[in-house]
């Protein structure tokens, strides 16, 4: 396999041993004869394939779809900590002197202005202005780290070679080398400072105090024994969360630390639900390299207008400041108890005007990109869709193609999270003014 996890051992040893804590607390709860062995069991991990298949159709990617219950992973994400195997992903490592200039010319973020320890989000786009990457940039001392999907790594380095002259740069690829973990959660800050992976750093002296600040950057090198780990953050999911990129003899041990100190591993179907609910679209899934960056619906976290050249940057620009977008990446709440799947039809919905109340199935307007049910929406289905410009306005009313039925459901932004905190407070001043 092209991506595989080096850590599939620990994927099923953390499942069995879950398994028999659970078969034990049964055997209690029901009051069994004292003495009875709960026999460790081999458990098999359910994988998902993750990207494109080789010539023989096999994956050259797998994602683990759950370890246990999806409620005790998704509950790990937003109260505790959840660990997620990441094989999907991996970084480029870039350095040389002139390594933050030539990055700078061929992405759509400015990291001129990327502090030593920060991290942003950006585009690779093409001469056309379509996407071919989608990147998360950390600057550390000596080196700029892209982190991206592991099946692009190798495109985005041929792609930074041929554009590269005289300039004093080297890239070295991680996939291979190293395994792509991430930590989410509240406590995910503590479980890194518990295994002394929270590297802090001492700011200057304030306004004359003889006391330094200490701050925490969100980019930093964790030593492992005699190796370290690249470690940012990241807030995909709605709270806290941290990558790490590890050496692939260090990750199994790294791994077995964060399980012991209280991390739940945590699958797809979990941190897929927390990732929908927390409006983070994914490339190659809700957008890819047929997109502009303005039909993302990330736009703002992605580009800087007030940079310099790129390619790609006049059709980037011009869309920006005089054109419309032909569609957009939009959420979906659905006001039916039905769930859709990716690549559902959707359909504007019409009425006669005579009866304003009943709703006609209009024209195709978009497709179904991801979809889920929210948990911290009241288990409301929502869903991720491309939708052309006629209706992908806020508040527009749609139909969409779910369980055999066509589903009313409402246009509005991919963070569902920030919507439905706007909704509840605006119910909460009605309640006041009332």
């Amino acid at each position: 396999m092209m991506f595989d996890t080096p850590l599939r051992e620990e994927h099923r040893a953390f499942a069995a041993q879950d398994a028999a804590r659970r078969a034990e607390r049964a055997r209690t709860s029901r009051g069994a004869a004292e003495g009875v062995v709960v026999a460790r069991r081999e458990v098999e991990i359910e994988y998902l394939p993750f990207g494109p298949a080789d010539a023989a159709g096999a994956p050259t990617c797998e994602v683990v779809a759950q370890y246990a219950e999806v409620e005790l992973e998704y509950a790990a994400i937003r109260s505790g900590v959840a660990l997620v195997d990441c094989p999907e992903r991996a970084a480029l490592v870039v350095t040389g002197k002139d390594r933050v200039d030539f990055v700078n010319r061929l992405v759509t973020q400015d990291i001129a202005k990327l502090a030593e320890g920060g991290v942003t989000r950006a585009f690779l786009t093409n001469r056309k202005g379509r996407i071919e990457a989608d990147l998360v940039v950390a600057r550390f001392e000596d080196a700029l780290l892209l982190d991206t999907l592991a099946h692009d790594v190798a495109p985005l380095r041929d792609a930074l070679e041929k554009l590269h002259f005289s300039e004093d740069v080297a890239f070295a690829a991680q996939a291979g080398t190293h395994a792509r973990i991430a930590l989410h959660g509240p406590k995910a800050e503590s479980a890194l400072k518990a295994l002394g992976l929270l590297v802090a750093k001492s700011n200057p002296t304030v306004a004359g105090s003889a006391i330094a600040s200490t701050t925490h950057a969100d980019a930093w090198r964790a030593s492992l024994g005699d190796a370290h780990a690249y470690v940012w953050r990241i807030e995909e999911f709605g709270v806290p969360g941290f990558a790490l990129s590890v050496p692939i003899a260090q990750a199994a041990n790294l791994w077995r630390s964060l399980v012991t100190f209280g991390a739940r591993p945590a699958g797809w179907f979990a941190t897929n639900t927390a990732r929908l609910e927390a409006g983070t679209p994914y490339f190659r899934i809700d957008f890819g390299p047929t997109n502009l960056p303005a039909e993302t619906g990330v736009l703002a976290s992605r580009v800087s207008f007030t940079k310099g050249c790129y390619p790609g940057q006049e059709v980037v620009a011009r869309m920006q400041h005089l054109g419309k977008p032909k569609q957009m990446l939009v959420g979906l709440r659905l006001e039916a108890d039905l769930l859709p799947v990716a690549e559902a039809q959707v359909f504007a919905a019409s009425t006669d005007g005579a009866t304003p109340d009943a709703v006609a199935l209009g024209d195709q307007v978009g497709v179904v990109t991801s979809s889920g049910i929210a948990p911290m929406l009241g288990a409301a289905p929502v869903a991720f869709a491309m939708i052309a410009s006629s209706s992908y306005a806020e508040d527009t009313k749609v139909l969409v193609n779910a369980e055999g039925a066509q589903a009313p459901a409402t246009v509005g932004g991919l963070d569902f999270l920030s919507r439905a905190a706007q909704t509840s407070s605006s119910a909460h001043d009605d309640g006041n003014g009332a």
